[in-house]
């Protein structure tokens, strides 16, 4: 049932981005207001892009009975690494991977592991400044909800929404994109997996057709100009990008470009998790 983390997709991928602006004097501030605004409206396009290029819940649902695999924690982040995670960019983007996890967990009802993944969302949140978000209440709804795998993608997609806000209300673009990027490429590492490993045609042909959201995400990145210890994250995405123009027009892929995509993005992961 792994190929639902992909959902994951659509909770990150709705994360619109922002950028400060500044100066001395009334021209800066009026061309870094436009210039502001320019990329907000660019960022949250990219991000809509993003979002609207995932399968819907119930497609997801269909193509999970066809790649039907059970859960696996090995896949996942360790929570005892959340320590690692020292500057600002690497938090926001294991902040999109714990997200990812944490949803993945929950939708296979791993209450217990689910919890963890919380635990180290919540405290990155708060040590990026992102408040009052997953707190202890949406541990009690989470808890009071765990029965229901849709009420629990409800609230993971609501309080990532309320994280979202709130970075566009601080203009953080860097924290913003990089917690996208994060998030979804724990979801195409994820993805690689169960392909290399259910051989589903149908997954592997949903999974060939997030070119655009790639394409779409690289945009974003660039456009929140992530500078020092997070640049790596752009051309690794940029190189994934060259194996899925591989892809046949028809969206199929090969067996070769299958194990590109995985060797790639498990590598581009491991950076960011620090193994």
């Amino acid at each position: 049932m792994k190929l639902k983390t992909i959902l994951v997709f659509m909770v990150l991928g709705l994360f619109a981005v922002s950028c400060t602006g500044g100066g001395n004097d009334d021209d800066i501030m009026n061309e870094n207001a436009d210039t502001t605004a320019k990329i907000v409206e660019q960022t949250k396009i990219s991000a809509q892009n993003v979002f609207n290029s995932i399968p819907g819940p119930a497609e997801l649902t269909r193509l999970v009975e066809d790649a039907a695999l059970d859960y696996d924690a090995a896949m996942l982040n360790n929570p005892d690494d959340l320590n690692k995670y020292v500057s600002d960019n690497f938090k926001a983007l294991n902040l999109g991977v714990y997200g990812a996890d944490m949803a993945y967990a929950n939708i296979h009802q791993q209450s217990q592991e689910s919890m963890l993944f919380l635990k180290c969302v919540n405290t990155l949140c708060k040590n990026l400044g992102i408040a009052g978000v997953f707190d202890e209440k949406t541990v009690d709804r989470l808890e009071a909800n765990k029965d229901n795998k849709d009420s629990l993608l409800t609230i993971i997609n609501k309080s990532f929404l309320q994280a979202d806000q709130f970075l566009r209300e601080n203009q953080r673009p860097h924290t913003s994109s990089l917690m996208v990027a994060g998030g979804w490429i724990e979801g195409l590492y994820l993805s690689a997996k169960v392909g290399t490993q259910s051989k589903s045609k149908k997954f592997i042909k949903k999974m060939s057709e997030q070119g655009q959201s790639l394409a779409d995400l690289i945009s974003m990145v660039e456009t929140a100009n992530v500078t020092g210890d997070g640049t790596f994250v752009l051309d690794g995405l940029k190189d994934l990008k060259t194996s899925y123009e591989k892809i046949q027009a028809n969206m199929t892929m090969s067996d070769s470009v299958l194990t590109e995509i995985d060797q790639k993005v498990s590598a581009l992961r491991k950076k960011i998790i620090l193994q």
